[in-house]
């Protein structure tokens, strides 16, 4: 994507532009994978500081701009929350550890949520790891070409 998409998204819900919103919006709407904060500052090489970049992650998940995931060693990652992730209910997710993405997984059965509606919930972190549907399919399709490279004739 690029600069006119992001301010586009700015506009529409009625934010200030500035350049520092601007070129974390850009890196978000430009990958498809999630950023860790270290992540985030190499990217965008040192232009603005940790506070800043904090500030506007809690503005862009206020908005429903991003998403905060936790993975297993503590790490925040934020991904942009497109359009088809919104229209879902809540639903797990997979950090494929091949690709780096993060698939969304089917939502959970109705019984789970309706037993969670006697507690007060702010936020549901569900991230598991492992490999994709496409990587494992890649895999299988590896260790079945190799069984046959190395199957006695």
């Amino acid at each position: 994507m690029n600069r006119k998409s992001a301010v586009a998204v700015l506009k529409s819900r009625n934010k200030r532009i500035t350049s520092k919103r601007l070129a974390i919006l850009e890196l978000f709407m430009d990958n498809s994978k999630p950023f860790a904060l270290s992540e985030i500052e190499k990217q965008l090489s040192g232009s603005m500081d940790r506070a800043t970049m904090y500030r506007t992650l809690h503005t862009f998940e206020a908005m429903d701009l991003i998403i905060k995931f936790v993975d297993q060693q503590g790490t925040c990652l934020y991904m942009l929350n497109h359009e088809k992730h919104k229209k879902q209910s809540i639903h797990p997710h997979l950090h494929c550890k091949e690709c780096d993405r993060i698939v969304c997984l089917p939502c959970l059965p109705d019984e789970y949520m309706e037993g969670l509606k006697n507690y007060d919930i702010e936020e549901m972190y569900f991230l598991m790891e492992g490999k994709c549907r496409e990587c494992s399919d890649c895999q299988s399709m590896e260790d079945t070409n190799k069984k046959q490279l190395y199957a006695p004739s």
